[in-house]
């Protein structure tokens, strides 16, 4: 079995198009929708006998529901902002408890929200530490911390010689443990909601992770969490049609590693 990964909602915070937004890119997303539009970033990663959430935005109902998901195994929160957590308290009314890979600290700042006294209810809490193997039967993913403006994590997951590494909110700044880890993946998936990041912004733009992409070597790269202020899908696919193995990414695509 490969590793199939969905890609629920490939937008960044503010989703396009932007509530109240005039913007032309907001404008040709109510108009045309399809890939122009986007839901809050939420991943699912299908591996042997385990469904894997990462980030529960707000809005996460109605984006498992759009995506017909029905069943998970497990969760990974990557960061405490808003838009990567905010949903996690749709899973009060879940079926079953889920089991929930967040750091220490940011599960801290989690709980203290006003109905974080639910959170024992509804998920298994497994802490995880950066750089510590979580290893399952025939897979296993390794956590790695990133610069951000709060404690953010990624994950590398390996699979039958085979490894994919997500990288969540970050500069571009990384550790070089965590460019290792990055080194020879068959596909990396980065978070890049600008073309070009503003000043002050911890964010990786478009050409910096397409730089990153061949500095190591990475076989495949995806764009997602894609803002309004990023090119339109069709622009950007275009723009990154020249550069072999850049994939833009959009809400229900399905890729197999």
């Amino acid at each position: 079995m490969s590793i199939s990964i969905r890609f629920l909602g490939t937008g960044a915070a503010e989703g396009i198009p932007t509530m109240g937004c005039k913007c032309d890119h907001c404008q040709q997303a109510r108009q045309k929708k399809g890939k122009l539009a986007r839901e809050r970033t939420a991943i699912i990663f299908s591996l042997p006998g385990y469904e894997l959430l990462v980030d529960t935005p707000p809005g996460i109902r109605q984006i498992l529901a759009q995506n017909q998901v029905k069943y998970l195994d497990g969760i990974f929160i990557t960061h405490d902002h808003n838009d990567h957590s905010g949903g996690l308290q749709e899973f009060r009314y879940w079926p079953d408890k889920v089991d929930l890979f967040v750091e220490a600290s940011v599960y801290s700042r989690l709980v203290r929200e006003d109905w974080g006294e639910y959170m024992p209810e509804i998920v298994f809490h497994l802490p995880l530490r950066p750089g510590l193997t979580i290893r399952f039967n025939s897979f296993f993913f390794v956590p790695f911390e990133v610069l951000h403006s709060t404690r953010t994590f990624g994950l590398a997951l390996y699979h039958k010689g085979h490894k994919v590494v997500y990288i969540s909110d970050s500069d571009d700044r990384f550790s070089h443990y965590t460019r290792c880890l990055m080194h020879d993946a068959d596909l990396l998936i980065a978070n890049t909601p600008f073309f070009n990041t503003p000043r002050g912004e911890a964010h990786i733009g478009v050409e910096e992770a397409i730089s990153l992409k061949e500095r190591v070597r990475a076989r495949q790269l995806i764009l997602t969490h894609i803002n309004h202020h990023n090119k339109p899908h069709d622009v950007l696919e275009e723009y990154a049609g020249q550069f072999e193995g850049v994939t833009v990414a959009y809400d229900g695509m399905v890729v197999e590693v």
